[in-house]
C-alpha cells in the first residue's frame, strides 16, 4: 500500500506525530529523497514523537553512521549517505540492529546501498514540491 501526502514544513511535527502512531518495535524505516528534501528534519521530529520528548536533541549521523537511542522504544538513526559498498554497511554494525533486534531503525539514504530490507518495513520517499512543501510517499513492505 502506498499513501501520498503534500506536507508543509510548518506541519512536519504533526505529520511525524501521526506517523509515529503507526510504527511498531523492530521496524525498519527507510528514507529516500534528494539532498535537502527534509529526511533529517522528518527523522528528528519522528524520533522526538516516538520517545515522547520534543526537547530531545536529534543530530544527523552523517559522519558517525549511526546514533543509538537506548530508550523506550529503542531507536537507531542511521545515515547511509557516505557508504560506498555493502561491506561498509556490514562494518558499521547497523545490520545487527536491522535484522536481529527489537530496535526501530530509521535509515536515511537507505537506497544508496542495495540490500534486502526486512519484512514489516516502511519506505518513505520525499520529493521537493517547493521551498516549504514536500510530497511524502509512504509504502508498507510486507
Amino acid at each position: 500500500m502506498i499513501t501520498k501526502e503534500i506536507v508543509h514544513f510548518n506541519k512536519i511535527d504533526e505529520f511525524a506525530l501521526n506517523l509515529s502512531k503507526t510504527i511498531s518495535n523492530s521496524q525498519f524505516i527507510g528514507l529516500k529523497g534528494e539532498m535537502g528534501a527534509g529526511k533529517t528534519t522528518l527523522t528528528r521530529h519522528l524520533i522526538q514523537k516516538l520517545l515522547k520528548n520534543d526537547n530531545l536533541v536529534v543530530t544527523s549521523p552523517t559522519f558517525t553512521l549511526i546514533n543509538v537511542y537506548d530508550d523506550n522504544p529503542p531507536i537507531v538513526h542511521a545515515d547511509f549517505f557516505r557508504l560506498e559498498s555493502y561491506d561498509d554497511l556490514v562494518y558499521s554494525g547497523i545490520e545487527e540492529y536491522i535484522f536481529n533486534s527489537d530496535y526501530i531503525v530509521i535509515a536515511e539514504w537507505y537506497d544508496k546501498i542495495k540490500f534486502k530490507i526486512p519484512k514489516n518495513s516502511l519506505v518513505i520517499s520525499m520529493n521537493i514540491i517547493s521551498e516549504f512543501e514536500r510530497e511524502i510517499s509512504i509504502e508498507s513492505i510486507f
